[in-house]
């Protein structure tokens, strides 16, 4: 499907970050765009000032009168009247992730795959390729700081996209390089156990053509299956002696990563970079990998991971409350909020780990019921929110978030489950103190406890005052 063909395009769910990105590249192309979603947000408001028609609420009538295309967010059911009415006006409907394909068919593709790191990585990919004048086009998702938006159409031979697994989404892609990070259970509904996820990694990794290329974490033993079963080139990467790009004298012992870097065993530079946690090293070295794929020089290629300034929810400091700063991280799988309450240690030192945790799905925290609560005692202090049910309906709310807290306290760690976000604000108000680093963990909308917390301000930072009057209000380190 040529952009060219397409004079009109509507997008359900036009809000979300895939979405709205894709939304962004119509428009760009010369494409009339419409969209609608059930709130209003960042993405909708950037996208409205880009002359985007954008409505909030769904209704039949929000589909334009010659509109070629419809394409409906993953999360959008076929009970939506907008999708109905694409359907009854037998308008071309088709899923986020099929769209992207077809947007992307015959591009260079450079697809970020993996349980982690998915966001960051697609990022630091397109930031390097960017800088390095290859106008390459992207669709992060996710917002990057670094970059002039979280997507474009870009004019060069490479574009550079997050292959999400969830739904197989990923299959609807055309990859020519894959960078894949690693793997581990998770989207059960899909896959059903471990086994389930590799195979479908390793069926994306078959879609690569005889010229393609797999750059695959050679730490990971999952990532190395695929490997061994993708049918194309392979190159590892990582710390270990089986990887053709090596870190070596990985120190993050600031909270800040640096490392010597070789490949087949020469050393090509020093990576340095500004985003916290050993764990975005090897987002990098993927990235840094395919870019010298693409033709970017190593030198150039590092130079632009030490520009890079990270993408928002992923260890995003929002701002401070009398000096406590307040951190707003995407974290969603027990790994994850591992990696991230490890990162907070080092990076700020000496502070008591406040850990505001809300689930995304109950299947997900049912499922790793145990892992989260190992992960979890790492912090000092945790308050559980009610989860984020994304795509989910018969569960009882409140009794998993209970059930972990209880499960914490026996462990010894002072935690709390709260059945609405204003009980987590009032106990933060009250109970945070001048040394403390508050996490809020989650894929759902526990960001907006931060947002509550930095609208009380004063009132906040005139009692850590009251605590400690020579608690410095402006330090967040």
């Amino acid at each position: 499907m040529k952009l060219s063909n397409i004079r009109s395009a509507h997008f359900i769910g036009v809000g979300g970050a895939g979405v709205s990105g894709l939304a962004r590249i119509a428009l760009q192309a010369g494409i009339r765009v419409s969209g609608s979603d059930s709130t209003e947000n960042d993405q909708t408001r950037e996208l409205l000032n880009a002359g985007a028609c954008i409505n909030i609420g769904h209704h039949r009538d929000h589909v334009p009168a010659d509109c070629s295309l419809v394409v409906a967010s993953a999360a959008i059911k076929g009970d939506n009247p907008e999708h109905r009415e694409a359907q009854r006006r037998s308008i071309r409907l088709m899923k986020y992730s099929e769209a992207l394909g077809e947007f992307t068919r015959n591009e260079t593709n450079l697809c970020i795959a993996g349980t982690h790191g998915k966001t960051t990585a697609t990022a630091m990919l397109a930031q390097i390729l960017h800088e390095d004048g290859k106008q390459p086009g992207w669709l992060v998702g996710g917002e990057p700081s670094s970059l002039p938006a979280a997507s474009a159409a870009g004019c060069g031979l490479n574009f550079v996209m997050e292959s999400c697994e969830y739904d197989r989404s990923f299959m609807r892609l055309h990859p020519t390089v894959i960078v894949l990070n690693n793997i581990e259970l998770d989207h059960m509904d899909v896959y059903g156990d471990l086994d389930g996820v590799t195979q479908g990694f390793i069926d994306f990794a078959r879609k690569l053509p005889k010229r393609g290329v797999l750059f695959y974490n050679a730490d990971n033993k999952r990532c190395c299956e695929v490997a061994r079963k993708a049918g194309c080139q392979t190159i590892g990467f990582g710390q270990g002696p089986g990887a053709v790009w090596r870190l070596h004298e990985l120190d993050a012992s600031t909270g800040f990563a640096r490392a010597e870097v070789t490949c087949r065993g020469m050393r090509v530079g020093q990576m340095i970079l500004e985003v916290p946690g050993a764990v975005n090293a090897m987002n990098a070295l993927g990235a840094l990998a395919a870019a010298n794929w693409a033709g970017v020089p190593v030198s150039r290629a590092l130079h632009a991971l030490r520009n890079f300034g990270g993408v928002k929810r992923r260890f995003e400091v929002i701002g401070s409350v009398g000096g406590v700063p307040l951190v707003d991280d995407y974290a969603h799988h027990p790994t994850a909020v591992k990696q991230l309450i490890e990162t907070a240690r080092a990076t700020f030192a000496q502070r008591r780990i406040v850990a505001v945790f809300q689930a995304h799905q109950y299947q997900r925290i049912l499922t790793f019921f145990n892992e989260f609560a190992d992960c979890l005692r790492d912090a000092d202090r945790v308050l559980i929110a009610r989860t984020y049910a994304a795509r989910e309906t018969g569960v009882q709310p409140g009794e998993p978030e209970e059930r972990l807290a209880r499960t914490l306290r026996y462990g010894g760690t002072d935690a709390m489950a709260y059945g609405d976000f204003s009980s987590i604000v009032a106990d933060l108000s009250m109970k945070l103190a001048p040394r403390d680093v508050a996490l809020f963990i989650g894929a759902g909308d526990v960001n907006l406890i931060a947002s509550e917390l930095l609208a009380r301000r004063e009132f906040i930072s005139a009692r850590l005052r009251a605590i400690n009057p020579m608690f410095s209000t402006g330090s967040v380190a």
